[in-house]
């Protein structure tokens, strides 16, 4: 499915144990109906942020940015899902003056 990538933003940080994290988050929009009650006051799309490995990071040359972007489900606390980002191909680079 096509999505568009707003921003990738790597991070590296030293954690308390000493260890390097690091990574990138990825913020997008999901163009699909949202799931928001008719109800809602809110208006537009909210853009959605996940973490993904430095591997991962990799696959996005540009943003802002049209993506094909595929998903996988892990098992989380307490057996919840957990959405992980795995694969990235760009479409197409999108200039937001043109809009």
């Amino acid at each position: 499915m096509t999505f568009l990538v707003l921003q990738v933003r790597p991070y590296s940080f030293e954690a308390e144990d000493g260890r390097t994290i690091s990574g990138a988050s990825v913020t997008y929009v999901d163009p699909s109906p949202t799931s928001t009650p008719d109800a809602s006051p809110a208006k537009g799309v909210a853009p959605l942020t996940i973490s993904v490995p430095p591997v991962v990071s990799t696959l996005f040359p540009s943003a802002p940015a049209l993506y094909d972007l595929t998903f996988t489900q892990r098992s989380g606390k307490g057996g919840r899902p957990v959405l992980a980002l795995t694969g990235a191909e760009l479409v197409r680079p999108v200039n937001l003056a043109d809009l």
